[in-house]
């Protein structure tokens, strides 16, 4: 068996230089909010990251040209993205908006690479996106190998370099393992993943629980996860934005909902489908968790304005914190023609 992991790189800056080629060859950083969401190659190679506040990237690297996320322009890229994802593969499981992981219904390698190829042909060729593709016997492998592949390329980890990373790969490097695991197992030794070998099962479910001990020595073994889990069609939608952005006038959040209300609605209606419910998710900069505000339709539809007061009321049915952004989702989606009748 063999797994694809297809992954749109620098997504937000790669979208945004498509109308802008101009600034391909200089650092650039989409950003959201005060933070850098999504930095070029010429900015990363001057330190410039995701997540870091844009003031601190502009000292780093006082040349780079800040853009706020085109909201509307990046939803849409993702969509067409993970349309040829599903056009192209037996099983798709998505991992992000510009990332996924991908069955080709084949052990054969050979045709996995063409497949590989052909996605990332139509993913330039239609939508002006660059994508790195890794081919791997599980999820690990298949991310790794496409981390190896950027920027714009295709890498295979086969048997004999499997066999390497499964005994030499720094604990750092496993997908999901936060600092803060990586720091307790330095602790007890283990930098590399040959160093589990010399630790008990019983000593590293103690330092970083049952669940993480049993997937690391399930990698350490060869028989971590190689199973896709799909989404069968779309059952949510989502937009979201910030009150704040880099050189634009902050908008309230009445306008901010508005916009976020539109955009979603207008993504389920190309895709063909009608909601059952809304969710609003407002962030602010109270402490604690997001509130989360919840509709639901009598019948599902994808009319915009029904959604636009739906989630207008829910904004205003009370008193909010000073926020700082939103998501809007739409749930529950179906195609028109599986809404059950109205009953008398």
């Amino acid at each position: 068996m063999v797994l694809l992991h297809a992954d749109a790189d620098s997504f937000f800056a790669s979208v945004v230089l498509r109308r802008r080629p101009d600034l391909v060859p200089v650092p650039v950083a989409v950003s959201a909010h005060v933070f850098v969401a999504s930095p070029n190659y010429p900015a990363r190679a001057r330190g410039v990251r995701g997540g870091m506040l844009v003031h601190e990237a502009l000292r780093i690297c006082p040349e780079l040209v800040v853009i706020d996320v085109p909201r509307t322009e990046v939803e849409e890229a993702s969509d067409a993205l993970f349309d040829i994802f599903h056009q192209s593969a037996h099983t798709v499981e998505p991992g992000s908006m510009e990332e996924g992981f991908l069955d080709p219904g084949t052990s054969d390698v050979g045709a996995a690479v063409e497949l590989a190829r052909t996605i990332r042909r139509r993913a330039m060729v239609e939508l002006g996106l660059p994508v790195s593709v890794g081919i791997g016997r599980t999820k690990l492998m298949a991310k790794l190998a496409s981390r190896a592949a950027k920027p714009d390329g295709l890498y295979v980890i086969d048997a004999q370099r499997e066999a390497e990373l499964r005994s030499s790969l720094p604990v750092g490097d496993v997908w999901g393992i936060g600092a803060h695991t990586k720091e307790r197992l330095r602790l007890i030794g283990v930098h590399r993943l040959h160093d589990l070998d010399r630790i008990s099962p019983d000593e590293l479910k103690r330092v970083c629980g049952t669940t993480m001990s049993s997937r690391l020595q399930r990698i350490r073994e060869g028989t971590d996860e190689a199973t896709l889990h799909p989404v069968e069609g779309r059952t949510s939608l989502s937009s979201e934005g910030s009150i704040t952005g880099f050189a634009r006038p902050d908008w309230t959040p009445t306008e901010l909902v508005a916009a976020c209300t539109l955009r979603v609605c207008r993504r389920a209606e190309r895709a063909g489908l009608a909601a059952a419910g809304l969710s609003l998710t407002v962030k602010s900069e109270a402490v604690g968790p997001v509130i989360v505000l919840k509709h639901q339709a009598p019948d599902p539809t994808s009319d915009l304005n029904y959604w636009a007061a739906v989630s207008r009321d829910l904004l205003t049915q009370q008193t909010l914190p000073r926020v700082v952004g939103v998501r809007v989702t739409l749930t529950g989606l179906v195609p028109p023609n599986r809404i059950p009748p109205t009953l008398f």
